[in-house]
């Protein structure tokens, strides 16, 4: 897993390996330059006599722009360094990377009006790197730089790569705030940062490369860090004995369906066999049962007595009952209805049921509507799988715009206070576990933006659960494996003509390519 930082936590660990270990800041900086130069000149491949723009601002991001223009003279590159600031600006290390580009004769020139930006309009550079502003800003860009920032974005035709993050983003925020370089590529030290990740700020970003500046590998990977980008490498599945039977890998009920909605049912069902849970038994009003039959060849369906909207209802319940007592755990919610007897049963049901649950869509409706018992908690075998429209229910008095805006905060307040796991779905999508941990979801594609992909992940999530995942683990694991089957969909075809049935479908030809790529990194 890759830990993702805010610009506190990242000066934190450069302060403790510049004080505490030893390691000059001008060593860092170094490091991070010739990173960035490495990047640059592999995206310069086969350009001839490549011409490059370096632009830089007073502080260490323009320090790192002085080595990267430093490493690209030297390689023979034509460069041209522009300054933002008087050179009576620069202090420290960036002062220190000033005058050896000075002391080699590099010509700096100095920007201080938008008049001198136009040369690089008529004429602009092959590549152009921006070092104006690294992490220590906050909230929008005043100023000139601003106006620097706007005339790039509007004016200058050429790729950029941006040292750290764009300059105008805020490292800890989704947010953008002001004015941002919209880059190409952007290379980040050591860690990624907030800005990276989410969205919006993440559309400004481009291609990210990590770069490692030599800060020692404990001093990143410290347990401090509670946000983590999942990898490939992280994902396990579960073994198989030779000698396994059907009863070890776990009884599933799902609860779902109700008239119009038998779809949800029958993905969420068939997904948790696909994901290799033993037995699966659906429970449904019975007059729903004959097309669950015609539907589902592998699952068991259970007919329940009904409502006259064909709904489950309190007639249901000592039918209900039994099946819950024969499960080992229980995936409640796609498409079972909004009426209050609905909602009064499933409460009942979530009161009564203390094994592994995983609650979505119209269950969710259910406990934001009733939110007493979500208070009464700790629930640690539950797992919450909102959208954000289902998430905002929670907060009745919160905007749905603030909610966004700070999500990975809301999400992990409220699985640290409830004490329960939540899969928050999105772009990324993230699983907070109650002890404060966040995992990050960099797979899927705008192709999930389809109707039912939300009951295949609940039957994916409650899959893993049957075969002794916990919580936290089947909800990251599975969250990872519904995005990366969406992508090894989308490789043969389009985002547009994707449906939730195919990720169902190409369940066991994306996880096959997952344990060849994992087999092969492992050794």
């Amino acid at each position: 897993m890759i830990k993702i930082v805010t610009a506190a936590e990242m000066r934190e660990k450069d302060r403790y390996t510049i004080e505490d270990i030893g390691v000059p800041g001008v060593v860092l900086m170094e490091n991070a330059g010739r990173a960035a130069f490495r990047v640059i000149m592999q995206d310069l491949e086969g350009v001839p006599d490549p011409l490059v723009y370096v632009l830089c601002g007073k502080g260490n991001n323009g320090g790192d722009g002085f080595v990267v223009a430093r490493h690209l003279w030297n390689e023979g590159v034509y460069v041209r360094v522009f300054s933002v600031v008087d050179e009576s600006q620069f202090s420290g290390d960036a002062l220190t990377n000033y005058t050896i580009l000075k002391n080699m004769n590099i010509p700096i020139e100095r920007i201080a009006v938008l008049e001198d930006l136009k040369e690089i309009e008529t004429a602009p550079p092959d590549l152009l790197v921006d070092a104006l502003l690294g992490t220590g800003i906050q909230g929008a860009v005043k100023g000139f730089v601003g106006e620097v920032i706007d005339f790039i974005n509007q004016n200058v035709e050429t790729r950029i790569i941006s040292i750290d993050l764009p300059s105008g983003l805020d490292a800890g925020s989704s947010d953008i705030a002001g004015s941002a370089i919209r880059a190409d590529i952007t290379v980040t030290m050591a860690l990624p940062k907030y800005c990276h990740v989410f969205y919006p700020a993440k559309n400004h970003v481009g291609e990210l490369y990590i770069a490692d500046i030599g800060i020692p590998p404990f001093v990143l990977h410290r347990e401090d860090i509670k946000v983590e980008m999942l990898e490939e490498a992280d994902i396990m599945l579960p073994y198989r004995y030779p000698d396994t039977h059907k009863y070890e890998c776990g009884r599933v009920a799902v609860l779902a369906g109700s008239q119009g909605f038998t779809g949800a049912a029958v993905l969420t069902a068939l997904s948790a066999m696909r994901m290799g849970a033993g037995l699966v038994i659906l429970g449904v009003p019975e007059s729903l049962n004959a097309i669950m039959e015609q539907k589902l060849t592998e699952v068991i369906t259970r007919p329940f007595p009904e409502t006259g909207q064909q709904t489950i209802g309190k007639d249901s319940m000592p039918a209900v009952q039994e099946l819950l007592e024969w499960s080992d755990v229980l995936a409640i919610g796609p498409g079972l209805g909004r009426s209050e007897e609905v909602q009064q049963c499933v409460i009942q049901i979530l009161e009564d049921y203390h094994k592994p649950t995983v609650i979505d869509a119209d269950a969710l409706f259910a406990l934001a509507n009733h939110p007493k018992i979500l208070e009464n908690g700790p629930h640690p075998h539950w797992i919450l799988t909102p959208h954000i429209g289902e998430f905002v229910r929670f907060f009745p008095e919160l905007d749905k715009q603030e909610l966004i805006s700070k999500r990975l905060d809301y999400a992990r307040e409220f699985a640290q206070k409830h004490h329960l796991t939540l899969l928050l779905k999105g772009a990324p999508a993230l699983v907070a576990a109650p002890d404060g941990r966040v995992f990050l979801n960099p797979t899927g594609n705008p192709g999930l933006a389809s109707g039912g992909t939300g009951d295949v992940l609940t039957g994916f999530i409650v899959g893993l659960l049957a075969q002794s995942y916990s919580p936290d683990e089947a909800g990251y694991t599975a969250n990872f494996i519904h995005g990366y089957t969406a992508d090894y969909v989308v490789k043969k075809g389009s985002p547009y003509s994707l449906l939730a049935g195919d990720l169902i479908r190409e369940l066991g030809a994306a996880l096959g390519e997952l344990q060849e790529k994992n087999k092969h990194d492992h050794h």
